[in-house]
């Protein structure tokens, strides 16, 4: 049935695998501190993190996105917004013969304990596996795997990795995807074993879109307006005392050396008086001191964070995100806040098909190996509905209507029923 079962001699990756090295090398600390990171140019990006410097070239784009991601605190934030907005719990629904249905959910329990490269996980398989493909399609734009057959052919023993990057694609009538080796072969993909999901996939580009290509430049706008106000609250961020001290009128028949001498000696008394001073003490001068209060300025801070916000919400909106979605508030009205709660779930549902296609893909896949007739179908439950109360009373409205019209003859029961969703008001059959 499936032309992948076939036996080949190519080795078949392997799980992942841990190892303790016999020869280790001690890390080495600079003793100089490493070169202050270089500035954007063009489409290159450069930062330094714990003396370790990325560099962005323009072509290690999952990389650089994964960079982003796991270092950039507003991109961390909304990845991960992402992901758990889409990886709801999660089941199946089976479609079959009473005994087929039974035995296929003992081959899918047993498919979903073995389907993971990483032997250490203990958790759901596929619900760890949609996991990873939610984190890799918000953070580079695409998933890609393939799927590792038992040594007889009789089942799927786990689902390999790819990554993404090393997928090219050609057009000859179809699309076909392929990977090259070291010697510039192409390897093209089988659609039985391999699986391939992209955001924004158009007719000309079945790579689709990457979610974090259009933030690069602002985040770093960002984090270098972090750096910038760092360096200047250290130098007038701290609000400081100025004491201004008058000198003393020179007395008559003084000379210059005793009116010198008489003026620091008052300047130090001074300065003493303060440097002793306790939070509950008081002290007493002529009307020749003034204190004045210099740095802090309260404006200035203030500047500083609507720039910093402006430049945030750009990240947000780049990443298809609203602001209240990673815990940032502006005012939005309530009605607003529902809008884009409303618009934010038709995406989800629209990603999570995605998601729901790995799921069908891998289970079906396995159940047509092993013989048997049922077909699945991966359910996302829906997330929380803040606003279900609302909903509810509004839909306890639109009957009430319906319920009068119908008693006062203006509609018919059937088409009531239309009204409200259902085919019609009774089953004459």
């Amino acid at each position: 049935m499936f032309s992948f079962l076939r036996k080949k001699s190519q080795n078949l990756p392997a799980r992942i695998s841990t190892m303790r090295t016999t020869n280790q090398q001690p890390v080495v600390i600079p003793s100089e501190r490493p070169d202050p990171p270089r500035n954007v140019t063009g489409n290159l990006f450069s930062a330094t993190l714990d003396g370790n410097e990325f560099v962005w070239t323009g072509t290690n784009r999952s990389e650089f996105y994964r960079y982003l991601r796991d270092h950039v605190p507003i991109i961390s934030s909304a990845v991960w917004a992402w992901v758990h907005l889409c990886a709801t719990p999660q089941s199946y629904a089976l479609s079959g013969s009473e005994t087929e249905k039974r035995s296929a959910e003992k081959i899918l329990d047993a498919l979903d304990k073995r389907m993971l490269e990483n032997p250490l996980v203990r958790r759901s398989g596929l619900a760890h596996l949609t996991e990873q493909f939610f984190l890799e399609l918000f953070t580079t734009g695409r998933f890609c795997g393939e799927i590792i057959p038992l040594p007889d052919g009789k089942g799927i023993d786990y689902f390999h990795t790819i990554d993404a990057d090393l997928v090219q694609w050609e057009r000859d009538g179809r699309w076909k995807a392929f990977l090259e080796d070291d010697k510039g072969k192409k390897l093209y993909l089988n659609p039985q074993r391999f699986f391939f999901a992209s955001l924004g996939a158009d007719v000309s580009n079945p790579r689709g879109i990457e979610p974090l290509a259009s933030i690069p430049f602002v985040a770093q706008i960002q984090e270098a307006m972090l750096s910038d106000m760092a360096r200047s609250a250290r130098m007038a961020g701290t609000p400081r005392l100025q004491i201004k001290v008058k000198p003393p009128k020179a007395f008559q028949h003084e000379t210059d050396k005793e009116y010198q001498n008489r003026a620091n000696r008052y300047f130090d008394d001074t300065v003493s008086q303060f440097r002793q001073l306790d939070p509950d003490d008081n002290i007493f001068t002529w009307d020749d001191v003034e204190i004045t209060m210099i740095g802090g300025d309260s404006n200035r801070n203030f500047t500083w964070r609507l720039n910093r916000e402006q430049v945030i919400e750009d990240v947000v909106t780049g990443l298809r995100l609203y602001p209240w979605v990673v815990g940032r508030s502006h005012g939005t009205t309530k009605n607003w806040v529902e809008a884009q709660f409303n618009l934010l779930m038709q995406i989800v549902d629209s990603v999570q098909n995605l998601g729901a296609s790995l799921g069908n893909f891998l289970r079906n896949t396995e159940l047509a190996m092993q013989g048997n007739l049922c077909k699945s179908e991966h359910i996302f439950e829906p997330n929380q509905d803040p606003f279900q109360l609302t909903r509810m009373q509004a839909r306890n409205i639109e009957f009430d209507t319906v319920d009068k019209k119908v008693k006062r003859g203006y509609i018919s029961k059937d088409d009531g029923a239309r009204e409200l969703g259902y085919a019609k008001a009774f089953d004459n059959a």
